[in-house]
């Protein structure tokens, strides 16, 4: 596979709107090269990918914790442990792009204490991997992570919740939620 490059200086998945409510994140935005929209075609479509910072570098199960953890999926037959990265398609038209991520996809049922997903748009050009980090930054508001909140929507346990990073990118954070609270 191609190594990933993410297309020159300035170029990332520019956000105009970002909407979580009734269990969905919603994200509507721009592909942008240069400080200007992209409109070069891409070799395939665009999809978001999710890659969680924790389960990367979680270690490796120790042998009693693999055998436990096949003996609940058995009895339980759910699915395998959640991957460290999760695609969702986007809807495209030029540059502009729209994507909607459902919650209770992020709200997995082996969900860690804590867990947060950075975002990228991915796709291909010219035979390379393009991934865009999403975020917003033509807004002339640098420091969204202490000025822009959004609402927390919780399903299965888990709260989940959409946030600006120290560098004004989107991620997601995930928390697991105790019966009592």
């Amino acid at each position: 596979m191609a190594a990933e490059t993410s297309e020159g200086p300035g170029s990332h998945a520019e956000i105009g709107q970002v909407w979580p409510r009734d269990g969905h994140i919603r994200i509507l935005g721009t592909v942008v090269s240069g400080g200007a929209p992209d409109e070069a075609p891409v070799d395939e479509p665009w999809t978001l990918r999710l890659t969680s910072r924790e389960r990367r570098k979680a270690p490796a199960p120790s042998v009693t914790e693999r055998i436990v953890n096949r003996l609940k999926r058995s009895v339980t037959r759910t699915a395998e442990r959640t991957p460290p990265r999760l695609y969702f398609p986007v809807a495209a038209d030029g540059p502009h792009f729209e994507v909607v991520v459902p919650v209770r996809d992020l709200a997995v049922r082996d969900a860690l204490p804590r867990e947060h997903w950075d975002l990228h748009l991915v796709s291909a050009r010219g035979g390379r991997r393009l991934a865009l980090r999403v975020g917003r930054h033509h807004d002339d508001m640098p420091g969204k992570k202490k000025i822009v909140s959004f609402p927390e929507q919780t399903e299965a346990g888990v709260a989940v919740l959409p946030y600006y990073t120290d560098g004004d990118h989107l991620s997601v954070r995930c928390a697991l939620r105790g019966s009592g609270e």
